[in-house]
């Protein structure tokens, strides 16, 4: 059957099916809801919990022949199997189709992080459906982000104004577990509080100095020598240059299209929102339109090569050197000359 997840708690209120597909792009969707299939496994005497990582050269006579095995510590097992993607081989499809079939006492949990309307006709999926639970989860849409917000920070009891939802959905950009992270936080520390935008901006920047919002923000704040030490804190708790440079590229991006508007007599606060910048930024992002981002858009490229490791330029160094010329101006600037 295919479910959604509120039909998804219900059926495991229920009782644990045989098996369960759990499909999406979003990490957080896909772990929750698994974490709900576990939970609910433990709570109705599931003892034992197998879990196997699909790779090339998968043993699936093996896997096949463990799920038709007696457990060793209890009746029931939840046997779990995560897959890299929907693509399997014609033995790992025949496979899952003969444990669909014939499932036995125990329980078949499978993830993988991705969906979409060609993987739901796939044979095997189709087996799924019909003998178990298939939950195919589809991204969040920007424009259903806030929603999305305003419905989890009831459940945690965080009272958040609307403008700090639009701040929050601005912050995180569609990343849902950095957004379910930042409400977790906000609930510890605000507890039952109302928020607007500049008390959730304290929070967040008080416990959470060193992140990527906060490497731009250095930029568009002209602050150099703060824009080094978000760097080094960011290389030092170990994300990647990659991920540092993104959420970047994606505002240089932004203020190039603007600047090009405002030189064309076209800029208007629409733009803005569509840009998902929340009101009480757009002055700070206007601010900074007299600095030249269409040449940052046009270094851009190189940079993405270097902090991926496909050009020889060191790649914390080379995004510092371009995110340095653009939080300069004019002389100062052409000291990080790429």
């Amino acid at each position: 059957m295919r479910a959604n997840p509120d039909q998804l708690k219900r059926q495991l209120a229920r009782g644990v099916g045989p098996a369960y597909l759990i499909a999406g792009a979003e990490p957080l969707l896909v772990q929750e809801a698994a974490d709900q299939v576990r939970a609910a496994a433990l709570a109705q005497g599931v003892g034992e919990r197998l879990v196997h990582d699909l790779q090339s050269g998968f043993d699936w006579p093996g896997f096949v022949m463990e799920t038709r095995s007696m457990g060793l510590f209890s009746t029931r097992r939840l046997i779990e199997l995560r897959m890299p993607n929907a693509k399997l081989t014609v033995e790992g499809a025949a496979a899952l189709t003969s444990i669909l079939a014939d499932p036995g006492a125990d329980t078949l949990l499978v993830q993988m992080p991705e969906w979409s309307r060609t993987i739901e006709k796939l044979p095997w999926v189709e087996a799924f459906d019909r003998h178990g639970v298939v939950l195919g989860l589809w991204p969040v849409k920007p424009e259903a982000l806030p929603a999305w917000i305003r419905e989890r920070a009831a459940a945690l009891g965080v009272r958040l104004g609307e403008d700090a939802v639009q701040e929050l959905a601005a912050r995180t950009e569609g990343n849902l577990l950095a957004a379910s992270q930042e409400l977790r936080k906000l609930a510890l520390l605000a507890g039952d509080s109302p928020l607007d935008a500049a008390a959730l901006v304290d929070l967040v920047g008080d416990h959470a100095r060193y992140d990527v919002y906060a490497l731009f923000e250095a930029v568009l704040a002209r602050q150099p020598v703060r824009l080094r030490e978000v760097l080094a804190a960011l290389a030092a708790e170990g994300y990647a240059p990659a991920e540092a440079a993104a959420h970047a590229v994606s505002q240089v991006t932004l203020l190039a299209v603007a600047q090009a508007l405002r030189e064309r007599g076209q800029l208007s606060r629409n733009y803005w929102f569509e840009a998902r910048v929340p009101a009480h930024r757009q002055p700070v992002y206007e601010r900074a339109l007299d600095r030249d981002w269409s040449r940052a858009l046009a270094e851009a490229p190189a940079v993405d090569r270097a902090v991926k490791g496909r050009s020889a330029d060191p790649p914390w160094l080379a995004l510092e050197r371009w995110l340095m010329r653009a939080a300069s101006s004019g002389a100062q600037s052409r000291k990080f000359a790429a």
